[in-house]
């Protein structure tokens, strides 16, 4: 049996005990002297009779109209909790993305910090090789310089002595010397001073 017939199944066996009890009340009061020794069905009657025309005035205006106004309450209920049930499920699909774009997003960041890190350390490393690098090209060239500043002291330094010492034997000779005997003194002047100025 559906649900809408047995309410009105119902509804409608209450009114009818209410048909009754009301009648009967009627028929003890409208007594005079108190309860009569006999129902007095006629006035049962039309009060039934009366009830039933005022039951189907008020169900045809009144029950019906408040009935599809429940239902549709009923059904507008329902409607929201399906759709605030579809909300819930919603939210929480969003939250759920959310919590993995995040994570995802922080998996990202510490990729791009140890990447960042790994370059810095490269470069860092780099830097130190040049740096290092160009230190042992200025030693050596600066070595180089002073090897060539300290040759070319000592070649002055020994054409200058070689220079004295001429001078001073042509003083001791007394008398001035050739070119050739310039020549040959300067180159073992300069022989035997090289390997002691060395």
């Amino acid at each position: 049996m559906p649900v809408g017939r047995n309410k009105r199944l119902v509804v409608s066996v209450l009114l009818l005990s209410m048909v009754l009890v009301l009648g009967l009340a009627t028929s003890c009061f409208g007594s005079e002297e108190g309860v009569p020794p006999f129902p007095d069905y006629y006035k049962i009657g039309w009060t039934a009779v009366n009830f039933f025309i005022l039951f189907a005035i008020l169900y045809k205006f009144g029950y019906t109209p408040v009935l599809n106004m429940m239902e549709q309450r009923t059904t507008t209920i329902e409607s929201s909790l399906r759709h605030a049930e579809e909300l819930r499920a919603e939210v929480e699909q969003m939250r759920r993305e959310a919590q993995n774009n995040l994570s995802e997003s922080r998996k990202e960041a510490q990729d791009i910090v140890a990447r960042a890190t790994k370059i810095a350390e490269e470069s860092k490393n780099e830097i130190i090789a040049k740096a290092q690098a160009d230190a042992r090209l200025e030693k050596e060239k600066a070595l180089a310089e002073i090897q060539a500043e300290k040759e070319q002291a000592l070649t002055e330094l020994r054409d200058t002595a070689a220079s004295l010492a001429i001078m001073a034997a042509e003083k001791v000779l007394g008398r001035a010397l050739t070119d050739a005997d310039h020549q040959g003194m300067v180159k073992e002047f300069v022989k035997e001073a090289g390997d002691l100025l060395c």
